[in-house]
């Protein structure tokens, strides 16, 4: 009898969540589908929801202790500044909260990192943003009435956005912050803190879009050959977080080439892109971290045979790193289709890298799961499967992250 009632409980509390769930996505949808209705108040809102369902999950997966509460501390520091960055309604205000947001992921690095060398990781990081964010600063003040505007007030303004982004030739703090940082750091930087450059780029180009149009030919190409170069450079990566890193800037070199296009679609491109790659980013680091508690080591050759020992584990690598080569029907697909035309509409004569480019961002996902998942490992021993926690964590990433992209299709069909 005492079975029957918990398993009757567990399916009542099952089926709320689910219902919650579901209300929940649909509501994320609507705004996603929507946002051009009411375009930067939705924006705001979908990107602050985000950050939100991140710190959320950045949260289940600590384990609480007495040095928690001061991570709650940050991690309330950190919703803090990026309420501020997101519902500004001046640019210095939201430059203020740009630069706070800083703050929160370099006491994680520093606090909460793996290794001594985290200190360097942090202060590149704060070099990175902290210096290429001035000109904007100089910007904001100096250049606001400008009528003639050059590619370098263009580059001016653009320049913070495209090191937080990162763009290609910007990007060198990044895997290094990633190595460095702990999981929850991993997640909170891919999955919110390389949206800031997205936000900002958007924000920008409603004030001054007609100038940045003008001068963007240069950065766009950039862009487009420095995520080719970069998915090349994933398949000699030794450290899997690492080509977890790299990848983020490959789809996030997409985003900004198509951003610049100025094309309707690319703008919807872009947020599908950016939501997308926040929870699947996330869910990758997220899974890499569990794994790497089992194993202790992040090394490409050592993670072998996974899938005979943690089947588990191996379903979840399987789900995200699909994701991650924007297999149907995750939200990354419909992203990409509509940033692959925005560019090749602005240009027909890139058909050849931009199919270079997505061949080589699948096959790197390809590579990890299968080098590392099979095979026979080198320790003969076995490991604790995920309990039901992590598997509860990785859920909520992969969940909303392709049931998102089935409400999209139900509401255009209907």
């Amino acid at each position: 009898m005492l079975e029957v009632l918990m398993g009757s409980l567990f399916i009542v509390v099952l089926s709320s969540w689910l219902l919650n769930m579901n209300c929940l996505v649909m509501f994320f949808m609507i705004l996603m589908f929507k946002f051009y209705d009411n375009g930067e108040y939705n924006i705001k809102l979908i990107m602050f929801l985000l950050s939100i369902w991140l710190v959320i999950m950045m949260m289940m997966s600590v384990e609480f202790n007495l040095k928690t509460y001061d991570l709650l501390l940050v991690f309330i520091m950190l919703l803090i500044s990026l309420f501020l960055t997101f519902y500004s309604e001046t640019m210095f205000i939201f430059y203020l909260g740009f630069e706070m947001s800083v703050i929160p992921v370099l006491l994680i690095i520093y606090g909460w990192g793996y290794q001594p060398d985290r200190l360097d990781a942090g202060f590149y990081m704060m070099l990175y943003t902290v210096f290429f964010s001035l000109p904007l600063l100089l910007g904001i003040f100096y250049f606001e009435n400008l009528q003639n505007w050059s590619i370098i007030v263009v580059c001016l303004y653009l320049m913070a956005f495209l090191v937080k982004l990162p763009m290609f030739g910007l990007h060198f703090w990044l895997p290094r912050a990633h190595v460095e940082a702990p999981v929850f750091g991993s997640m909170i930087l891919a999955g919110v803190m390389l949206k800031l450059g997205g936000y900002g780029i958007m924000k920008i180009s409603l004030l001054k879009g007609d100038y940045i149009y003008l001068n963007v030919q240069m950065i766009i190409t950039m862009s487009i050959l420095g995520g080719l170069w970069l998915s090349w450079k994933c398949f000699i990566q030794s450290d899997m977080k690492m080509l977890v890193a790299y990848s983020s800037v490959v789809h996030m070199s997409l985003v900004l080439a198509g951003l610049l296009t100025f094309r309707e679609m690319a703008l919807a491109g872009t947020m599908y892109m950016m939501i997308g790659h926040g929870l699947c980013s996330s869910g990758l680091f997220c899974v890499l971290g569990l794994t790497y508690n089992r194993t202790l080591t992040r090394s490409i050759y050592l993670n072998k045979g996974i899938l005979s020992l943690m089947p588990i584990c191996s379903m979840w690598w399987f789900f995200f790193c699909s994701s991650n080569l924007s297999f149907p029907p995750c939200l990354n697909l419909f992203g990409e289709i509509l940033l692959f035309t925005s560019i090749l509409s602005w240009n027909i004569h890139m058909y050849m890298i931009m199919l270079m480019m997505g061949v080589f961002s699948s096959m790197y996902s390809i590579y990890l799961y299968a080098f590392t998942q099979q095979g026979q490992m080198s320790n003969f021993f076995c490991f604790k499967n995920f309990n039901l926690n992590e598997s509860l964590l990785m859920m909520l990433h992969w969940l909303p992250l392709n049931y998102l992209m089935l409400d999209l299709l139900l509401m255009i069909l209907y």
